[in-house]
């Protein structure tokens, strides 16, 4: 498995990409960190073309979140 695998086996949001670059380049990893910041930018670039294909939700293109806030048009109701 190599670093890129692992890279977007954690990562599911390109908010999470972002973070762990921001804590790769605190700690003067910058080649992990450019591996995470371009995990984040293939990330979105999913999302768009996702949002693209299926367009559902006029606020969050049919995704169902807003970065890492649930969309509060498309997403289901919460239960208690």
């Amino acid at each position: 498995m190599s670093a890129l695998d692992r890279a977007y086996r954690r990562c599911q949001t390109p908010a999470q990409a972002r973070h762990y670059a921001r804590i790769c380049a605190m700690n003067h990893n910058w080649v992990a960190a450019q591996l995470y910041e371009d995990v984040a930018e293939a990330l979105e670039a999913a999302e768009r073309l996702r949002a693209a294909i299926h367009p559902a939700c006029s606020l969050c293109g049919g995704r169902g979140m807003l970065d890492d806030i649930e969309c509060w048009l498309c997403s289901p109701p919460a239960r208690f």
